[in-house]
């Protein structure tokens, strides 16, 4: 049979604009895909080669309604368009046709099947979108609303698992949380984080004023001034590691790019293909007995 593959390549790639070189373009998937390149031949790969590139699609999600009378219904990305390298979209679609199903197989016309649907299913392409949005905001303040929710969550988790689940990417691996389930659930532990948060630092702000009145009731000794100096010190500390994280390279990544750009982890990887690598079962070898699986 026939493959099909993506390549996702940034902008100012040389590979990501038309009329690009067909050898260079060889080298690259011979380099980084070994086990896929041969499959492509060149009278395809000069095609690839030479077309101007695809834009991913925008978040966007079709709603309240997914019907139209009784004959019309849509499924999966012509309800909800996220970015590919989530595996969310493929894994909601065929959420749909088993929705569908169920739909059909309990209601007593096909009309009233679709509304059900409908009704069940359109809350859900919302939810993916905006969940999957939120994974993607370009710039510094997509990469702080990504980065801080998860620190904040493996942190709330840990200490209190009973409250607080945990993060976003870890709860959509669950298949009997629902995207609707996992953006309430979420939605309310940014709500008591928020809450837990402002009691510490209320805390923290009251025992600093009261430690600095102590010092400043003290004549100049030399404890008084080591305690300031201190204090400024470890203030310049940490506002010149924000600052270097706010205007480094990653300030222009997508947030599932920035963890990987910071050096944070093991190597390379990315926060996802990290995610990915947790999962049971991740990297087995297929039993020889079985078609191996072929993707790019």
């Amino acid at each position: 049979g026939s493959f099909c593959g993506v390549i996702l390549l940034r902008e100012a790639d040389e590979f990501a604009r038309a009329n690009s070189d067909p050898a260079g373009l060889r080298e690259l998937l011979d380099s980084l895909l070994p086990q896929f390149s041969p499959l492509i031949a060149d009278a395809e790969l000069q095609r690839v080669a030479v077309k101007p590139p695809s834009r991913l699609p925008e978040f966007r999600f079709v709603g309240p309604r997914l019907h139209k009378g009784s004959s019309t219904v849509l499924l999966g990305d012509a309800v909800h368009t996220v970015k590919p390298y989530f595996g969310l979209g493929a894994n909601s679609a065929l959420e749909d046709v088993t929705a569908l199903a169920d739909a059909l197989d309990k209601a007593d016309d096909q009309a009233a099947a679709l509304a059900s649907f409908s009704q069940a299913r359109a809350g859900e392409a919302e939810a993916l979108v905006r969940l999957s949005h939120g994974f993607d905001r370009p710039g510094t303040f997509g990469l702080l609303c990504f980065v801080v929710p998860l620190i904040l969550d493996g942190i709330f988790h840990k200490l209190f698992p009973q409250i607080f689940g945990p993060n976003t990417l870890a709860m959509l691996q669950r298949p009997q949380l629902s995207f609707r389930g996992v953006m309430w659930r979420k939605r309310k532990d940014r709500l008591l984080q928020v809450l837990v948060l402002s009691l510490v630092f209320f805390g923290i702000g009251a025992a600093t004023r009261t430690g600095l009145w102590a010092l400043a009731a003290v004549p100049g000794t030399a404890l008084q001034k080591g305690s300031f100096a201190t204090l400024a010190a470890a203030l310049w500390f940490t506002g010149s590691k924000i600052r270097s994280w706010l205007t480094g390279p990653a300030r222009h990544m997508a947030p599932a790019d920035a963890k990987a750009a910071w050096g944070w982890g093991k190597g390379n990887e990315s926060l996802l293909m990290q995610q990915r690598m947790g999962q049971k079962g991740y990297g087995k070898t297929a039993d020889s007995s079985e078609p191996a699986a072929a993707s790019a």
